[in-house]
């Protein structure tokens, strides 16, 4: 007997706003400017699979020298049913989280740049609530992912790359991140407006706020952003 097949959501998000990004490896001043997101997720009743791309250009107070941050990231969350009454519905479970970034300073010359992985495990809910205004329906929804616990690389305060890669003076360059070390959060409110029976147009706030203090080192990545979504 053929076994019957999941129905899924694939929807299509881009967006813009404000970056505040800080690596002490790089400079100890916090570069401000623009992000621009991309988003493509995919949901099914209970999974839900999202691979998110952001770019960032900011500059440091004098306004002399740029910053650029990049990052791609791939998560896979499974939800439990935890609650559903009348419009209101909330999911939470586990999600796996893989992330591969990067900074370049254009002041640094030795060391112009600061590579970033990591590899947790997050808890992640999800809230829905559906409404009807002006005739028409609408729906509300929620997300927030916490890393919990994890691997992630870094250098040493001091410690090049020329070190650790050339020579090969490892010195404690993969780290255990967990919420003391790591706190941080991802966020999105959207709302969504049925445009046809099956056609949706999304729009919301994204808000990613990751914080690090590994071997000595402090990093902050405060992401912003209006977002603009589609069901495809």
């Amino acid at each position: 007997m053929a076994q019957e097949k999941q129905e899924s959501t694939t929807r299509l998000f881009v967006g813009g706003g404000w970056a505040n990004v800080l690596d002490t490896y790089l400079s100890p001043y916090s570069y401000k400017g623009a992000v621009f997101n991309f988003i493509v997720e995919r949901q099914y009743e209970h999974t839900m699979h999202r691979t998110s791309l952001h770019m960032s250009l900011s500059e440091n107070p004098a306004g002399n020298v740029n910053e650029y941050e990049f990052g791609v990231a791939y998560g896979v969350a499974h939800h439990f049913q935890l609650m559903k009454k009348g419009a209101f519905n909330l999911k939470a479970g586990p999600m796996g989280h893989l992330y591969l970034g990067g900074i370049y300073n254009e002041r640094n010359g030795n060391n112009p740049g600061q590579a970033k992985l990591s590899l947790m495990l997050d808890a992640s809910a999800l809230a829905t609530y559906d409404f009807r205004l002006w005739r028409k329906d609408f729906q509300l929804e929620y997300s927030i992912d916490i890393p919990f616990v994890g691997l992630a690389y870094s250098p040493q305060f001091g410690q090049s790359y020329y070190e650790e890669f050339v020579l090969g003076n490892y010195d404690h360059n993969c780290v255990i991140a967990h919420p003391f070390n790591t706190p941080s959060l991802r966020q999105r409110l959207v709302i969504d407006f049925k445009l046809r029976k099956r056609g949706c147009l999304y729009w919301g706030y994204n808000g990613e706020l990751f914080q690090t203090k590994y071997n000595g080192l402090r990093h902050h990545s405060y992401l912003h952003s209006i977002i603009l979504g589609i069901k495809l």
